[in-house]
């Protein structure tokens, strides 16, 4: 396999991380996440398995069933994992337990894409057909269907827990997670909404948007999106000039004490665009990969140091989002999805082959 098209005088050999762990599974990994309490990380396959491991110890929780696996999420405590995908089934595992109990099954009816656990309870959010439902995990049942929305594209959480935001094709609805019979806000667009991301602060909600465009929600202006006429500078901020449309997006999670502004980096065929915020507008800056599309993005918690995943199949970690600093390579034929623990001390990527990798910080 070719290593990305990065001149050797281009990346500054300082290593982050360390392999720590290798298993593997039976086919190209689909979903990966981390529990939010411990070293537990489970690993989905396109086959339907399902995979956790534990401080490095595995153990399989559900065989190859033939339907892909395409969302996986454990719940904000670490009791619940949820996965769903082709056979239009959500199950969900008891994990808090000391050996993971197969719980519950919920039936949508139609392919599960979308999945999404508040940060602050278990209740679920997940598209069930072209609607989206919220499912109370510790009661069992269902909180609410949520009406006028149809064709979801992606869900998000703030992080307080306290909205929702539903991409349907040109508009975000945004709920108030304490009154679901209606909806507290709408973003309407110019064209459909691709992907949403909402900083770590909740000050912002970044919206991939299909024309080539991302747009940013300053939370304090919410409020103008219900008025007909505001001031330009109310309104959400877009982006614009990307050479192809948005796949990805990331927020940086800084430290408080670090007093830097709001940094979200975007993927877009074979480049990640770096936004900045600034007193008086967003600034940029491009880091070219030159090595096929880019496939994934994400920021180390508590870092500045993100991680770019392209089609080539390796990694490329980035100092501060500006220097390539690392890369990862060990899968056979590369690396097809990566998930960093919340803390920020592990990475795992997934393979095409079905190899799971976990590193952790040096040191």
């Amino acid at each position: 396999m070719k290593k990305p098209n990065l001149a050797e005088e281009d990346i500054i050999e300082q290593p982050i991380l360390e392999l720590s762990a290798t298993t593997q599974l039976s086919d190209y990994m689909s979903a990966i996440a981390w529990s939010p309490i411990d070293n537990t990380l489970a690993a989905a396959c396109c086959n339907g398995e399902v995979h956790l491991l534990k401080s490095f110890m595995g153990r399989a929780l559900c065989p190859p069933t033939g339907n892909s696996i395409d969302a996986l999420a454990f719940s904000h405590d670490g009791k619940w994992l949820a996965a769903g995908g082709l056979d239009g089934n959500i199950t969900l595992w008891r994990i808090d337990s000391k050996i993971p109990e197969l719980f519950d099954t919920i039936e949508s009816g139609s392919c599960v894409y979308r999945l999404v656990w508040s940060p602050t309870c278990n209740h679920l959010a997940f598209n069930l057909g072209k609607s989206v439902q919220i499912w109370d995990a510790d009661r069992a049942e269902v909180v609410t269907n949520l009406p006028g929305v149809a064709s979801p594209q992606d869900l998000c959480w703030s992080p307080n827990g306290q909205h929702l935001a539903v991409a349907t094709k040109n508009d975000i609805h945004i709920w108030n997670s304490h009154k679901w019979d209606a909806r507290l806000y709408q973003w309407e667009l110019n064209s459909p909404a691709i992907t949403l991301a909402w900083s770590p602060d909740g000050a912002n909600l970044a919206c991939a948007i299909y024309d080539r465009s991302v747009g940013v929600l300053d939370w304090s202006k919410a409020q103008y999106l219900e008025q007909e006429s505001v001031d330009e500078s109310d309104m959400p901020m877009r982006m614009s000039g990307f050479p192809g449309k948005v796949n990805r997006l990331a927020w940086a999670d800084l430290p408080p004490d670090t007093n830097f502004p709001p940094l979200l980096a975007a993927s877009t065929r074979e480049i990640v665009s770096v936004w900045v915020k600034t007193p008086l507008d967003w600034e940029s800056w491009v880091l070219e990969l030159g090595s096929g599309n880019v496939i994934d993005v994400a920021f180390q918690p508590k870092s500045g140091v993100l991680a770019s995943l392209a089609e080539d199949g390796w990694i490329v970690l980035w100092q501060a989002a500006v220097e390539a600093v690392q890369v990862l390579d060990g899968a056979e034929e590369g690396f097809c999805c990566l998930a960093w623990h919340p803390t920020g001390c592990r990475l795992a990527a997934g393979g095409r082959r079905g190899e799971l990798f976990v590193w952790s910080v040096c040191g």
